[in-house]
């Protein structure tokens, strides 16, 4: 089965900063393993993928309980909706890694090959949401106290 284009998008995303050496590297490092298809690191980025998107959760909770005790203007409901909308992305990015092949056809002659592509592509998407979650916590830490503070000219 072909990969669609949102697929490979997404795979040129997540690998751009990484060059045909190190993907080879990659592959040979998971073809060491046994059985790759019941590999732990499958099981890891899942657990890693299921606490990401439990944090991402509780923000675009948080966030929601907290927009109108904060925001006095449509731009700062804008910036809670934007910060929102982020984590939301970041979400979407998790379930893609958690998606247990979700509908794709992995067998045939190089099985081994397209599990190692995934399991590349999981790893650095999860680091991608990871990165992303970071930096929008920032974001939201540093913007939420200075919205509650301001107050806008009447």
């Amino acid at each position: 089965m072909k990969d669609s284009w949102l697929e490979r998008m997404m795979y040129a995303l997540v690998t751009r900063g990484l060059d045909e050496a190190s993907i080879a590297n990659y592959e040979k490092g998971v073809e060491r393993q046994h059985a790759l298809s019941n590999a732990p690191e499958f099981q890891i980025l899942d657990g890693k993928a299921i606490g990401l998107l439990t944090y991402v959760g509780m923000m675009v909770a948080g966030l929601g309980l907290v927009a109108p005790l904060v925001a006095e203007s449509d731009v700062e409901l804008g910036i809670i909706i934007a910060e929102m909308l982020v984590f939301l992305l970041i979400a979407v990015g998790c379930l893609r890694c958690l998606s247990v092949f979700a509908g794709r056809d992995l067998t045939g002659p190089d099985t081994e090959k397209r599990l190692v592509r995934e399991l590349l592509f999981r790893r650095e998407l999860l680091a991608l949401c990871n990165r992303a979650s970071i930096i929008i916590t920032i974001a939201v830490f540093v913007l939420l106290p200075l919205q509650f503070l301001y107050a806008p000219p009447k």
